[in-house]
């Protein structure tokens, strides 16, 4: 935000406040349509334990057929894309904030990945991926010996 208005009484501050809004959404706007998809989409989220991590991912309005998952090692590459809606003739767009195009999104994972393994399961539109941790990486006991 340009501006940090700390009394939310007056007009003036109004004017600000929708200013600040204006500039974050316009610079938004611009950054994805230099670079693409937006960084975060799709959004997600990354549960890990010892042995496994398991991600969310929000995807509604695809079909499984539309999305690709990749594993490599510690890398989990989510990749679609997503049709922009037909209008109408002479329909006029007033505001878009739904991501239409082309995404992918990466994450690293805190361990290497069993890629034999992994499960992938879409269901109304929540993408839900089990990635169990390769063997040879877990964490292994030590026995200690006397002597």
């Amino acid at each position: 935000m340009l501006f940090r208005i700390l009394d939310p009484q007056t007009k003036a501050n109004q004017f600000w406040r929708d200013f600040d809004r204006l500039n974050d959404e316009l610079t938004r706007s611009i950054l994805d349509s230099q670079f693409g998809s937006p960084s975060n989409f799709p959004p997600v989220n990354v549960y890990t334990k010892e042995d496994e991590a398991l991600v969310t991912c929000l995807l509604p309005g695809l079909e499984p057929d539309q999305i690709e998952i990749n594993v490599k090692d510690n890398l989990l590459s989510i990749h679609g894309k997503k049709k922009s809606e037909e209008l109408a003739e002479g329909t006029e767009v007033l505001r878009r904030e739904i991501f239409n195009g082309e995404f992918r999104r990466t994450l690293e994972l805190p361990f290497r990945v069993d890629g034999e393994h992994v499960l992938a399961k879409f269901t109304n539109g929540i993408l839900n991926i089990h990635l169990p941790r390769r063997e040879e990486d877990k964490p292994k006991k030590v026995s200690i010996t006397i002597g």
